[in-house]
């Protein structure tokens, strides 16, 4: 299992676009991608799960991926994060 902590540094929080991006990114690898944000879990699969986390900027968000592939997931997922929430 692979574990990050990433702020969200887009001024919008985690808004509909870079959900959008994650589902993109989580839905090409078969490990399972969760976002954890105030203890309330969302599997990166769901656009809708990742928003109603509310993250707004500043949110920490731990990043939790677990599968065969979770290596270049999470680089993935981070590199969006580190870009933030920019193309991907």
């Amino acid at each position: 299992m692979q574990i990050l902590e990433v702020a969200v540094t887009d001024r919008q929080g985690l808004h509909a676009r870079t959900c959008a991006r994650l589902v993109r990114i989580a839905s090409r690898f078969r490990c399972e991608v969760s976002l954890i944000v105030r203890d309330r879990r969302a599997s990166a699969r769901s656009i809708i799960a990742m928003m109603l986390l509310a993250a707004s900027v500043g949110t920490t968000v731990r990043l939790e991926v677990d599968g065969p592939d979770e290596v270049d997931a999470m680089q993935e997922i981070a590199a969006l994060f580190d870009a933030g929430g920019g193309p991907a």
